[in-house]
């Protein structure tokens, strides 16, 4: 199968690709050139009103939609080019290519709003910031398709291959390595999935002989706080968990609305394929994994 995956310079599309291209033609783009790229792979801007070079040079039968804008305090201040990157851009594709090609598109629990614990894929969305609004634009444009389709609400975490990138995780690590004081919210729950489980769970829909045309959530089987995951996480690769402070979300006045819970339910995806979904300690041995192999 040929595929296309946007966002390949971020922490999920990079790793996607790796794990994709096993067993697919796969061609990858991002926002920038950077030293780690795969072969097949191109700088394109989300933002292009002419996607049909990018679309001529991949000949998709699957484009996976992992690009975005995820930083919602960039969101809040730069909305048009938020709704641009992580909405329209859907619709560019879908103009760009025929009925035949698949869709998958990589959303969010932020599509949901605060008071929601476990949310199921049948709850109904109401998001509470740019960042969110934008992700239920792309999900409208993807399910209104009349195409083959997957949308994947689900909560990552992960390293970059990108050298020049630095998430969540890079985070909390290069801040023990340092010695630097920092606060992880005690006050918000997540249950997340490492982008090396996602990309497994990715290979497996795609291998399916049915489509699956329908909302899932993926993700992962305990939930934690934010401080319980950031403490667990440096116990576990033997770096200094004294660094980190507990904070509270209420703290934070000037930053782009968050949930405080963030979980999502995935017993659906769970019964219905037959799947079984990493808890805490998997999440925590892969993660390890990988840190120690790079």
């Amino acid at each position: 199968m040929r595929i296309l995956i946007t966002g390949a310079s971020g922490m999920l599309g990079a790793t996607l690709y790796k794990i994709l291209e096993k067993e697919n033609e796969v061609y990858g783009t991002g926002s920038s050139i950077f030293e780690e790229k795969p072969s097949n792979y191109k700088v394109f801007d989300l933002k292009s009103d002419n996607y049909n070079e990018i679309i001529q040079w991949s000949n998709p039968d699957l484009i996976i939609l992992s690009g975005a804008l995820t930083n919602g305090n960039y969101c809040d201040e730069n909305p048009s080019e938020a709704f641009e990157i992580n909405g329209i851009s859907v619709k560019k594709f879908l103009n760009a290519t025929n009925n035949s090609v698949k869709i998958i598109y990589i959303s969010t629990d932020a599509v949901f709003p605060s008071q929601l614990h476990l949310a199921k894929e049948s709850d109904c969305v109401s998001p509470e910031n740019i960042y969110g609004k934008s992700k239920e634009l792309g999900e409208f444009f993807t399910s209104f398709s009349q195409r083959q389709f997957c949308i994947i609400r689900t909560t990552i975490i992960g390293l970059n291959i990108n050298s020049k990138k630095s998430g969540f995780v890079e985070w909390i690590i290069n801040s023990s390595k340092v010695s630097e004081t920092i606060s992880l919210f005690d006050d918000v729950v997540f249950n997340p999935i490492s982008i090396w489980d996602l990309g497994k769970e990715l290979n497996y829909l795609i291998s399916l002989k049915s489509f699956p045309n329908e909302v899932l959530h993926i993700s992962g089987t305990e939930i934690i706080t934010k401080y319980e995951f950031g403490h667990a996480l440096l116990k576990k690769i033997n770096l200094n968990t004294n660094i980190l402070k507990r904070g509270s979300i209420k703290s934070f006045k000037d930053r782009a609305k968050r949930c405080n819970d963030q979980t999502l339910d995935c017993n659906y995806y769970q019964n219905k394929f037959n799947r079984q979904l990493p808890n805490f300690f998997n999440t925590l041995e892969i993660i390890k994994h990988y840190y120690e192999s790079n």
